[in-house]
């Protein structure tokens, strides 16, 4: 038997409007390191957004290489490819030196044979062959020519998806034969049908954002994706699967139960069980009048002084963070004001109702949703640019365009939204 651990979008370095995440993350990692040595794991797949920008903080280096020089000793392989946050050139500059440490690294998409790990056993036989796909960006995956309109950009990417992946496997098979060894596909992509969140930013436009389940071929054993942090299964099938991200990203996913996904192998065949992460921290959202906001915020904090949580720390994996227990646990909050009438102190007023407790509680943001239909105020800003995707305010700032000049066709704002998108993706990815 051949056992696998499937994981992504750890985005390491996440800042959350200010407030680092950095504790939460390393215990994530302290208890993914104690789940590795415990139940034997032949092989971590790390599918995509390691980091949460291209150009990550030294404390978020630092906790990727301690965790890499700890698991080198744990399992047999660690693949790790890139996401559409990494900087591809970023993670592949270390490569040759972390594959001394059976540590295999893809971050910029390749010919199809560079993406091919094989994965042997202490004999040098092989148990496994690991087609590490990294998030294929426009320029990877087609050549861009004169002329061509949106709609026949966005079928040439999708040709170039589907293209890549029957290529490696094609390479994949070359090197299986007939063995009965399974082989195991990344990737880090929106599939048409999954559930989103918000933190999840959408790659693609059009037709490229519902790429369908019959992108990967049939020899596939394993699919491990990356990209959604909702864990959900693809088209229904159990062998094909997002992992989500071992921390809640953002408050559309407080509540959400965090995974990784175990993958037992008994010759092709797989076993798949989801294995529950211990919550680092809680995530509250709260909804309502000014009453009722004081109301539940009274009820997180009684909430708060009885949350618990215990690691395992790893000293050489956690630096500058303290183990996480019921007394260090954080709450992170976000309040909507729904009320009807304006509220100009409301950031006050719920800065004393959580001033009276000394439980850990962060306000890290505070809405009001129907004022900002309807009377405009700025006691509580209902958005932050750092919060906004770069396309969804180019978007926005094309609409206003149209507004003061002579409007543009449907088409035309879409080829100009691709346009842009390949042009910040060029950026994102060359910014390291």
């Amino acid at each position: 038997m051949t056992r696998l651990l499937h994981t992504s979008d750890w985005h390491l370095g996440q800042i959350w409007n200010g407030r680092s995440r950095k504790q939460e993350l390393a215990a994530f990692l302290n208890w993914l390191l104690e789940r590795l040595k415990k139940h034997s794991i032949d092989v971590l797949i790390v599918a995509g957004d390691i980091f949460d920008t291209g150009t990550p903080s030294p404390e978020a280096q630092t906790l990727y290489y301690r965790f890499l020089q700890q698991v080198s000793s744990v399992c047999r392989a660690t693949v790790i490819t890139a996401g559409n946050h990494d900087s591809p050139y970023f993670l592949d500059a270390p490569k040759i030196l972390l594959r001394e440490l059976n540590i295999h690294v893809v971050g910029l998409a390749g010919q199809p044979e560079d993406e091919i790990i094989v994965v042997n056993d202490s004999n040098h036989e092989p148990i496994m062959i690991v087609a590490a796909v990294p998030f294929l960006r426009d320029r990877d995956i087609r050549m861009s020519e004169a002329g061509e309109s949106a709609e026949e950009k966005e079928n040439q990417s999708i040709a170039g998806i589907r293209r890549h992946y029957e290529q490696v496997c094609n390479a994949a098979e070359e090197i299986r034969r007939n063995r009965s060894i399974p082989l195991v596909v990344t990737g880090h992509l929106f599939v048409a049908g999954g559930k989103t969140s918000e933190r999840v930013r959408e790659i693609h436009v059009g037709t490229l954002g519902q790429l369908g389940n019959d992108l990967f071929p049939n020899e596939i054993d394993y699919l491990a994706l990356g990209h959604l942090h909702v864990p959900q299964t693809v088209a229904g099938l159990e062998n094909r699967r997002y992992s989500g991200s071992p921390i809640p990203m953002s408050f559309g996913e407080a509540g959400q139960e965090k995974i990784v996904l175990q993958v037992d192998f008994d010759g092709r065949t797989p076993t798949i069980q989801p294995i529950p992460i211990p919550a680092f921290s809680k995530i509250v959202r709260i909804e309502g009048n000014l009453e009722e906001i004081r109301r539940k915020l009274n009820d997180t904090k009684n909430n708060a002084a009885t949350s618990s949580v215990t690691t395992t720390t790893t000293p050489e994996i956690v630096t500058e963070a303290t183990e996480i227990t019921e007394t260090t646990m954080e709450t992170f909050v976000e309040v909507i004001y729904t009320g009807t009438q304006p509220e100009p102190d409301l950031i006050r007023k719920i800065d004393e109702i959580v001033s009276e407790t000394k439980e850990k509680i962060d306000i890290v943001r505070v809405r009001c949703d129907p004022i900002m239909t309807s009377t405009p105020i700025r006691t509580a800003t209902p958005e932050k640019l750092e919060d906004l995707d770069p396309v969804l305010i180019f978007e926005r700032l094309l609409e206003n365009v149209q507004k003061n000049e002579e409007p543009g066709n449907d088409e035309q704002k879409k080829a100009l939204v691709l346009a842009y998108k390949e042009i910040l993706d060029h950026c994102l990815s060359t910014k390291y």
